[in-house]
């Protein structure tokens, strides 16, 4: 179980590391104010479907802003349903436990220092987002409750049909974590913007950057 778990943490990480090759837009060096709202953009984008549309982001078409994060929780769900055998059932609750862990990410922006490269450092602080903290011990206390219930319908299962009875009752505490979450302390996370390589006069983030912010979006505490 605990490697299901690792793979369902995961896949905040894809995702973020997804949406960092959106790139801005703009043959001139944008200014401060601008760096600061394209990383807003992003994380709004991944997080709600939606952003401050003042903002130029490459490749995203005006009234399907929603369309890029459903496209990578899709992504993320064949991919973890593929790692621990989720039935289609629980593949859709994964997907919309998803969509509701990204709303509840608390993140702050902060303002774009100039860089010696010409680009900017902005400085984003989180607070992790905790998903899988006491997860393990809340997992076992249910199923011992439910086989001693139940006994002789849980050992009558299959392999995987006992295997989709535990990843629906995880998928339920999980969601009863985003009901009410709860967070670690900030801790700040700072991502540059500036030209892209390869790219003439179009600036946005680098891969590495967004796989600094997937790792802090959710507590890896529990895991």
């Amino acid at each position: 179980m605990k490697n299901r778990l690792k793979c369902l943490s995961l896949a905040v990480l894809m995702m973020v590391m997804s949406v960092t090759m959106l790139s801005g837009c703009g043959p001139k060096k944008p200014a401060p104010e601008e760096a600061q709202a394209y990383v807003k953009a992003v994380l709004d984008l991944i997080c709600t479907g939606d952003y401050d549309h003042t903002v130029e982001l490459a490749d995203v078409e005006e009234g399907k802003e929603s369309e890029i994060r459903d496209m990578l929780i899709s992504q993320v769900t064949e991919s973890i349903s593929s790692q621990s055998s989720l039935n289609e059932e629980n593949a859709e609750k994964f997907a919309v436990f998803l969509v509701n862990a990204f709303k509840k990410a608390n993140y702050t922006v902060g303002d774009a220092v100039a860089a010696d490269d010409g680009g900017y450092d902005v400085t984003v602080s989180i607070r992790p987002l905790q998903l899988f903290t006491g997860i393990d011990e809340e997992l076992n206390a249910v199923l011992e409750e439910r086989v001693a219930a139940e006994p002789d319908k849980i050992m009558a299962m299959s392999e995987d049909e006992q295997t989709d009875y535990v990843m629906n009752i995880l998928l339920e505490l999980l969601d009863k974590k985003i009901a009410d979450p709860k967070y670690d302390d900030a801790e700040e996370v700072i991502v540059h913007y500036g030209l892209i390589e390869g790219q003439n006069g179009v600036y946005g983030c680098s891969m590495e950057d967004g796989v600094k912010l997937g790792s802090k979006v959710f507590s890896s505490s529990g895991m």
